[in-house]
């Protein structure tokens, strides 16, 4: 611990009242905490069990008609302290929660700072702290009830520049630490023998209007808690690990005027009369997961009862079959649950004034994300309620999870503590009835898509330096399609070049893309990242940047099955579910094979041609699609016209060169395709005539007549 007691002290002496009969001090280090608030220029106290943010006014009135705020408890005698507005001194409470303000001599540096917001009370040392912008760090020692004395702490003018409005000291490691305030909630370190601050990061973004931060206070274990003067919202700090987080944790008492106080030794119980839910852990159910709870309040809940918990009890270890007593009995489901469709479910509401929230769990990822919220602050009257929701068409058929929450407040999240009502969770099944699936170019089949990488040249023109074969399959319900899959496999690489792989899905707009309910693999293992690529007009779906990353070659081979030699039964795999946010009607879906493309890997050579058109390596501007296919916002219009390549986008023409050939073919099934360095017009005699046919009816069936004796065979 650190000992700040021997600081030079600097004052001059300025007499103030001091009361000589005190209120019996707060039991010894209480466990809730305490919070001031001035709402009508009256101060009133709260004490809060931090748990569930449950509160009860403990003072309407603390006897002054000005603020009482910087305050803190003090580990020494067991009072709050503070600064009283009223005085212009520090106060001191006992537990009738009557503000007494002391006699206190000031220094000129603390008589020039006026009253104070900010302060708390040393653990290693009987001293109370206060802070002002840009006054500095001030000090009065509690333990000589016949001198105290405020000085400047020696340096700390310098370091007042933070914006916090209260902070608490550490209970072992003697910092001081606060969030400041703002759109960014901060987390300072600060010293306190300079008031010097230290930025440990954000760990509280906010999404409406800013963090003002007036409630700060430790526990035991070093975690902090701070509450928000807006909203009353207490979010609770994670400092243990190398990048400090926060967390919304309960909800308390609101106000414009908001101080805290609490003993930073104490822990933070749960209380005996608390409701826990019981689903899996995932969508944090246990105390120590900052798990959904509720304070038990008589006649408010769901259904008959509700029982109480220490922490929760995920299933199958729940409450319920532990102890015989099911409490989830507010809420029924007669509808069930299909996708596309509207559900009902029956709720019902023991006392008056609560309000319903709810959660599912549509994508059955295991937790609740924030696009899951199905029922958001329905008010219910006591009794049997009826209450309609929509199941999301991106949703996934299965067994899944649901949270339910009864509360007096409108605005609640899945998780945290509550002060009143109730938490049911129940597992559900997601149903998909009245579905038929269209499969391209079949269900057994796939469809092969070739290209030649040197674009804007075609040099050798042998078409196998990038092969997939690609099964694309549509979801229809009601005639509109309500999502797609892709099946991809790499066929052949049989270029040295590095290229990406993607899909792109024209006239679908990025942002109907359900990207939080994307699933993807390779090679039967799920990818976490998202393959929606930002930054496009439609929906573009990256299936790897490097195709080189998913290549094992056999000694003595340069590429993957277009030497002889070289072939492999192995194929890497793709699988992609994509859902749409809104259901995209047939006959507004693009053509298949939609537009598959490669593209140059971002920060790798793709040839001078390449190059010298754009000035720099390509990465993401060079992009090669089937013929006539639009290119992506990405790609480089500088190329159209460039080399060989004699694209007119006035007319819909694309990656073509003067004879009509294109740099990518799609060919409608698992096709042999040219060996190493082996032309396709030359490998398929056919191949020509198809291709000088703009109408496509020549030789329709080119890819069936090869040169067997310069096709690939493994």
């Amino acid at each position: 611990m650190r000992n700040i007691k021997n600081l030079i002290l600097i004052t001059s002496g300025i007499l103030l009242y001091q009361s000589n009969s005190w209120a019996t001090e707060f039991e010894v280090c209480p466990t809730q905490a305490f919070i001031i608030q001035t709402p009508s220029s009256v101060p009133k106290t709260y004490s809060v069990e931090l748990s569930t943010g449950s509160y009860v006014e403990s003072s309407a009135d603390m006897g002054t008609t000005k603020s009482y705020n910087g305050v803190g408890f003090n580990y020494h005698d067991n009072y709050i302290y503070g600064w009283d507005y009223e005085s212009g001194t520090l106060g001191k409470t006992g537990n009738d929660y009557q503000i007494n303000p002391l006699s206190v001599t000031k220094g000129a540096d603390a008589a020039a700072a006026g009253n104070f917001f900010v302060g708390d009370i040393a653990i290693d040392e009987n001293v109370w702290y206060g802070y002002k912008k840009n006054k500095g760090l001030f000090t009065i020692p509690l333990d000589d009830p016949d001198n105290y004395t405020m000085t400047l702490v020696s340096g700390s003018k310098a370091n007042a520049s933070y914006n916090i409005t209260d902070f608490a000291f550490h209970p072992t490691d003697g910092y001081i630490y606060a969030v400041s305030n703002g759109s960014n909630g901060n987390l300072l370190q600060i010293d306190p023998l300079t008031a010097a601050s230290t930025n440990l990061g954000t760990v509280l973004v906010s999404s409406g209007s800013n963090f003002t931060f007036g409630a700060q206070f430790f526990d035991l274990n070093g975690t902090l808690y701070i509450s928000n003067n807006s909203d009353g919202k207490i979010y609770r700090i994670n400092m243990s690990g190398a990048e400090p987080s926060g967390e919304l944790f309960a909800y308390g008492p609101s106000s414009s005027s908001n101080d805290g106080a609490r003993c930073a030794l104490a822990d933070i119980p749960v209380g005996d009369n608390v409701d826990f839910g019981d689903a899996p852990d995932s969508y944090k159910t246990f105390m120590s997961s900052n798990g959904a709870r509720h304070s038990i309040i008589d006649n408010f809940y769901l259904g008959a009862g509700v029982d109480n918990e220490s922490s929760g009890y995920p299933t199958p270890l729940s409450d319920d079959s532990s102890d015989g007593n099911d409490d989830e009995d507010g809420v029924s489901f007669p509808t069930g649950f299909e996708l596309g469709e509207s559900a009902v479910i029956l709720v019902t509401a023991t006392g008056s004034g609560g309000y319903l929230n709810a959660w599912f769990d549509w994508n059955g990822n295991g937790v609740f994300d924030d696009d899951e919220r199905a029922i958001s602050g329905q008010a219910l009257s006591p009794g049997s309620n009826t209450v309609s929701l929509d199941v999301p068409t991106w949703g996934k058929a299965g067994q899944t999870w649901a949270r339910f929450r009864y509360s007096s407040l409108a605005d609640i999240g899945p998780t945290g503590g509550v002060g009143d009502g109730e938490v049911e969770d129940y597992p559900i099944t997601v149903t998909e009835a009245q579905v038929t699936i269209n499969y391209y170019p079949s269900s057994s089949g796939y469809t092969s898509i070739a290209y030649e990488d040197l674009y804007p040249d075609q040099e050798d023109y042998d078409m196998n330096d990038v092969i997939f074969n690609l099964r694309l399959i549509e979801y229809i319900k009601s005639g509109q399609v309500i999502r797609v899959e892709f099946e991809a496999k790499l066929a052949a690489m049989g270029a040295a070049y590095h290229n990406g792989f993607a899909i792109q899905l024209h006239d679908i707009a990025m942002g109907n893309v359900k990207e939080s309910a994307i699933e993807w693999s390779i090679d039967e293992v799920a990818q976490s990242t998202s393959p929606l690529e930002s930054g496009q007009t439609n929906a573009v779906l990256i299936f790897t940047q490097d195709l080189w990353d998913h290549i094992s070659l056999a000694t003595g081979c340069n590429y993957l099955r277009t030497e002889a030699g070289c072939g492999t039964t192995y194929r890497t795999t793709w699988k992609m579910r994509v859902p749409f946010e809104n259901a995209v009607a047939v006959e507004d879906m693009p053509e298949f094979p939609y537009d598959p493309f490669i593209f140059a890997t971002p920060g790798t050579d793709h040839g001078l041609a390449a190059k010298n058109v754009v000035g720099e390596l390509p990465g993401r501007k060079l992009e090669i699609h089937l013929k006539n296919k639009a290119p992506t916002d990405k790609f480089s219009t500088a190329y159209f016209g460039a080399r060989e390549d004699r694209s007119d986008p006035a007319s819909g023409q694309y990656f073509l060169n003067e004879n009509g050939m294109s740099w990518a073919l799609e060919i409608p099934e698992t096709w042999q395709h040219p060996a190493e360095r082996q032309r396709l017009d030359i490998t398929y005699p056919e191949f020509l005539d198809f291709a000088a046919d703009s109408t496509g009816d020549t030789n329709k069936n080119w890819y069936q007549n090869a040169n067997s004796q310069l096709i690939f065979q493994d």
